[in-house]
């Protein structure tokens, strides 16, 4: 089987709610199948904080070479730094590999 990268957006107070909401948002669409193609099929997540002046396209692409970033391992995080705190929650992006 193979693997694609990805790139996730939700909404969390914290990192983890959103991690787990974009996990659970991913099997209720795609289903539990292992190589479904999505963050389902990821195992947690690493904090990789922009470089100053890149937009957080430019880290998605950046951050699917990082070596904490692998298929059935952790995907990147980093909070979207142009979103205003809505009610508490925070735009979380989400970048790796999925298992496809």
């Amino acid at each position: 089987m193979g693997a694609h990268n990805f790139h996730a957006s939700v909404y969390g107070e914290t990192a983890d709610e959103a991690y787990k909401d974009a996990v659970d948002e991913a099997l209720f669409e795609y289903g539990h199948q292992r190589y479904n193609g999505t963050i389902s099929t990821t195992h947690g997540f690493v904090l990789i904080p922009l470089n100053e002046g890149e937009t957080v396209d430019d880290w998605a692409h950046r951050v699917i070479d990082d070596k904490r970033v692998q298929k059935w391992e952790n995907c990147a995080c980093v909070a979207d730094p142009d979103e205003p705190i809505e009610n508490g929650r925070s735009l979380w992006h989400f970048a790796g590999w999925a298992a496809s």
